[in-house]
């Protein structure tokens, strides 16, 4: 898939630079092939918190290359692409949750990792999908608890735990756009099939699901069960991972409701040579303010503490 010079070139630069590749499932094959880690949000902040290497290349969007850096602070982070944003972690204000947050009485903040730096900073926890829920059963029943920035995810949460919970009301466009006729189509095309939803699907949308759970918990599940046929309600980009671990299965993946595949535009702004380009010239980087992730830090170590 990927030829030996382009192969051979990143591991030269890697090696010069003192370079990890961080990248997530939801990027193209090739990256994940070259990825020194692969994984879900959470499992990204894990191995960036731990690395011994001077530079972390993110293939994945800026909000997790960010998380990277408040992290590290004396490493250089880049991206491949600037670009790549996160439409959820675009659609959240501070300004507007911040007003929302003071306007009641005793509040805790969790807040979903798909959000920006200054977003963390006001919060009082972070969560992915992968911890959301030891996250929330661990606040203080004193608490008012608010939850930004996924209003799926929050209130998938909210009546599965029985917790009640303030949610905010962005959304991934990704997870939010997917067609229940498709869906149906897919049922009847495959009875015996199984499905598995991130929980940043609408509950119309997770009523169809015998498993709900984040990326990660959604490829362990899948590798793990005895079925043959999948119908899979997630970014189209694990199924790199899924075909190398069972050859045998089949999966099928839900289109959005104009009928195209679900693709997350930015994750596939990250290409092989943008990483070489990266590497080369240790840019584009990371930058934040000190004050600023002094503040972010606070949430995201005590989301990995209680992890």
């Amino acid at each position: 898939m990927l030829n030996k010079e382009y192969i051979d070139k990143i591991k030269e630069l890697k090696s010069k630079t003192n370079a990890i590749i961080l990248a997530h499932y939801y990027v193209n094959p090739e990256i994940q092939e070259i990825a020194d880690f692969l994984g879900d949000s959470l499992a990204l902040s894990q191995q960036a918190k731990k690395t011994d290497a001077d530079t972390i290349l993110f293939c994945g969007v800026h909000f997790m290359a960010e998380t990277a850096k408040i992290l590290n602070p004396t490493k250089k982070v880049i991206l491949p692409d600037i670009r790549t944003g996160c439409t959820l972690a675009d659609l959240s204000k501070v300004e507007d949750i911040e007003k929302w947050k003071n306007s009641f009485n005793n509040p805790f903040l969790i807040s979903y990792i798909n959000c920006s730096t200054k977003l963390k900073a006001i919060s009082d926890v972070i969560c992915t999908s992968s911890n959301a829920e030891k996250i929330v059963k661990s606040i203080p029943k004193d608490k008012t608890i608010l939850f930004a920035t996924d209003k799926n995810l929050g209130s998938y949460l909210s009546k599965k735990l029985d917790v009640k919970m303030h949610v905010w009301k962005d959304y991934c466009r990704v997870h939010n756009t997917f067609s229940e006729e498709h869906i149906k189509e897919l049922i009847n095309e495959h009875p015996n099939a199984d499905i598995a939803a991130h929980p940043e699907c609408p509950e119309h949308i997770l009523n169809y699901a015998k498993y709900i759970g984040s990326t990660t918990g959604i490829i362990n599940y899948i590798n793990k069960s005895e079925r043959k046929e999948f119908i899979i309600l997630t970014e189209p980009g694990i199924k790199y991972q899924l075909e190398k671990n069972s050859t045998d299965k089949q999966y099928f993946f839900v289109k959005n409701e104009c009928g195209q595949n679900n693709i997350c535009i930015n994750m596939k702004k990250n290409t092989i040579e943008k990483i070489i380009e990266a590497l080369e010239n240790l840019s584009p980087e990371i930058t934040i303010e000190e004050e600023l992730r002094l503040k972010a830090l606070k949430p995201l170590e005590l989301m990995l503490e209680l992890s």
